[in-house]
């Protein structure tokens, strides 16, 4: 294969994967394929769980560029996966991160 196609091709992965209307579909995918069977790893306290959630919509849902992603996938899930709530907005999280970490490393 032709090394400039090869580079043309993995920079054009690199510009999608964490586009959040993609990276939220994956997530709504993810969470429909899966079940809630395990508990989660940690218990966490009321106040520090409803902190962080307030940072996530603070974040995600009003500073961020991409913030009405961030809802339609909020509102996807509170319709459809209510029972994996916490799951959903730690992939919400974790894809704010991975797309701040590809746009740094892109430029």
């Amino acid at each position: 294969m032709d090394a400039a196609r090869l580079i043309e091709g993995y920079q054009s992965i690199m510009r999608t994967i964490y586009k959040p209307s993609e990276y939220y579909q994956r997530a709504l995918d993810s969470l429909k394929r899966t079940t809630q069977d395990l508990p989660d790893p940690a218990r966490v306290k009321i106040v520090s769980g409803i902190a962080a959630f307030t940072r996530l919509i603070v974040k995600l849902g009003v500073v961020d560029r991409e913030r009405k992603e961030f809802w339609r996938f909020l509102a996807r899930t509170i319709a459809r996966h209510r029972d994996q709530f916490r799951r959903s907005m730690r992939l919400a999280a974790m894809g704010y991160h991975f797309r701040k970490l590809n746009e740094a490393y892109s430029e």
